[in-house]
């Protein structure tokens, strides 16, 4: 495992910060550059004039105006060999936290035709701590900063000021990998010790812990063997997880799985870590009590409502899910004693697992994301444990669900060296009981052309379709297609390839404006000319107190509210 501990040497680093116009390297300029040798303290701030874009975008994030450029000038070779030699940047690694730095740096040293940047070695140290990816945005460097005790940190962001802060942070994990573990009502930091047995699932939800352990790559193979529709006034996937604990709850009733008691051993293993510090994040917990009968109840009398329409759901699926209950007792588990959470422990490579089901010969891991089984092949291997494996997965609509389970062989294999040809044959898999193919893949962001084996037709295919075995041929599947066009016909189907660039744009930030309104309860209002992406700045206005920020819009969703007004709760099962 690689846990070994990082250098800390202020004699090995020089800090660099950039400020920049946007979060695209190729569309937006590098507004500024800094960097700080913190062995001796020598400072270097420099202002960049604006050269892709018109305007800045990012003041109020890093109090750069128009104004402070004009005037400025690029840098040129002589002085980026003098930053060379007086920062002593062939010899010392750039220490930046994120990942935009080093993009930023690359695509202007093209620009400008500057030489040197291969001479340069990056490290992100971000990469230090692990966390989900599907944390709940809270976890950023300012507050980190916050929770180690490093004062100085500023609502407008300096190239400079940022430079001492991250070099203070970079100090004080002491080079070491920090777990971040989100708790109910706080984040908590430990030091990752390599004793830790770590649970498979960190695998895949923590990238940073994956790049840690090394271990075979897991190949598979899926099948689906039986799919159920359920429909209901009520059915419909809840927001954070609370669609996972109860209808995973549910299907363990109804099985009459024996839960295994795990507490003691996963709280010694987790003691294992040492626990370092801790920090408040913005989910506020919405307890519900698991019922021996598969309801849910509140803990809380106020989030009642969510009970009854967390209930209201399961009853739904209850009455519909029997024929899927009896496929999991008799086809995938012999009609045997079943279990659920069983763990099993791979003490060679520090992996553990613990299973949604199980049986002596069989486990089934259960999802309500409709994924493909490739993003599930390790966690299964090592649930199986040379036991046949399957993974029942779930396709949401409006009011309805599809119950796919799917038969999963998996084992230690070759990991594919072309990452294009995996793709294909991946989509190729994915395609196969539809009677398609792949007739080209042009890249993972552009739409897949596919071909019907049958008639020869060609179609541009998104990649969300494929995936979720919702591609057909319109000319073998007449049918399907009326009732994917909703009964429209072919001219609407026409209307809509029609639309320009301009008017698609518009639509996606009208549905995004409408997001950020519902997940705000009223209280936020998106300028909707402002958007242009998930990745880049918007601007938003707090109705209650008139303020306008321009946050990153994917960072806005996660945290919809005004920092200056009171936070609404927001919802997570324990």
């Amino acid at each position: 495992m690689g846990l070994k501990r990082l250098s800390v040497s202020p004699y090995d680093y020089v800090v660099v910060d950039v400020e920049t116009n946007g979060f695209r390297s190729k569309e937006h300029d590098l507004l500024s550059i800094s960097l700080y040798k913190p062995d001796d303290g020598l400072e270097y701030d420099r202002f960049l004039p604006l050269d892709l874009n018109e305007a800045v975008y990012t003041t109020e994030v890093n109090g750069i105006t128009k104004s402070k450029l004009e005037g400025r000038t690029h840098l040129t070779q002589d002085e980026l060999d003098g930053l060379f030699e007086r920062f002593e940047l062939g010899s010392r690694t750039l220490l930046h936290y994120g990942n935009i730095d080093e993009k930023f740096i690359r695509e202007y040293f093209k620009r400008q035709g500057l030489r040197g940047f291969e001479r340069l070695r990056f490290y992100n140290f971000k990469r230090m701590v692990c966390s989900s990816k599907f944390s709940d945005g809270s976890l950023t460097k300012d507050r980190l900063c916050g929770a180690f005790g490093i004062d100085g940190v500023t609502e407008v962001h300096t190239g400079i000021n940022d430079c001492k802060l991250e070099w203070r942070l970079f100090e004080a994990f002491g080079g070491n990998y920090i777990l971040a573990t989100m708790r109910a009502f706080h984040w908590q930091f430990s030091v990752l010790s390599p004793d830790y047995i770590i649970p498979v699932s960190y695998l895949s939800a923590i990238p940073n812990l994956s790049r840690l352990y090394e271990r075979p790559y897991i190949a598979y193979e899926a099948e689906e063997v039986f799919r159920l529709h359920v429909a209901g006034e009520h059915v419909r996937r809840f927001g954070s997880n609370f669609s996972g604990n109860t209808v995973e709850h549910l299907i363990n009733v109804m099985s009459g799985a024996e839960v295994q008691d795990n507490r003691e051993f996963l709280k010694e293993n987790y003691c294992k870590n040492r626990r370092i510090g801790e920090m408040e994040h913005d989910t506020r917990p919405v307890f519900m009590r698991m019922n021996q009968d598969g309801t849910v109840t509140a803990v809380d009398e106020s989030h009642k409502e969510r009970e009854s329409e967390l209930n209201a759901c399961l009853a739904d699926m209850r009455a519909q899910i029997e024929p899927m209950i009896d496929f999991i007792k008799k086809s995938v588990f012999n009609d045997g004693p079943i279990m659920s959470q069983e763990l099993i422990v791979c003490r060679d490579l520090g992996i553990m697992a613990m299973c949604d089901l199980s049986s002596k010969d069989a486990v089934l891991e259960i999802k309500t994301t409709s994924w493909h089984p490739e993003s599930y092949a390790e966690q299964l291997y090592y649930e199986a444990n040379g036991r046949s494996a399957y993974l029942l997965t779930m396709e949401w609509g409006d009011g309805e669900v599809d119950f796919v389970v799917n038969s999963v062989r998996v084992g230690p294999g070759e990991k594919p060296n072309d990452k294009r040809a995996a793709a294909i044959d991946r989509l190729g898999k994915s395609l196969k009981d539809s009677g398609l193919e792949v007739a080209e893949y042009r890249s993972s962001v552009k739409p897949i052309r596919v071909r019907c084996r049958s008639c020869g037709k060609e179609w541009d295919e998104s990649r969300y379709r494929i995936v979720n075995g919702k591609s057909f041929c319109s000319v073998c599947h007449p049918e399907m297609a009326a009732v994917r066009s909703g009964g429209r016909g072919r001219d609407d189907a026409q209307r809509r390839q029609r639309l320009t660039k301009e008017e698609a744009l518009s639509i996606r930030a009208r549905r995004y404006a409408e997001k950020v309104s519902s997940r705000s309860g009223g209280g936020l209002r998106v300028v909707e000319s402002s958007y242009v992406g998930s990745k880049d700045p918007v601007t938003v206005e707090c109705l209650s107190c008139g303020r306008l920020w321009q946050p990153r819009a994917d960072h806005l969703l996660s945290k919809c509210y005004c920092s200056k007004c009171l936070r609404p709760n927001r919802g997570c099962t324990k």
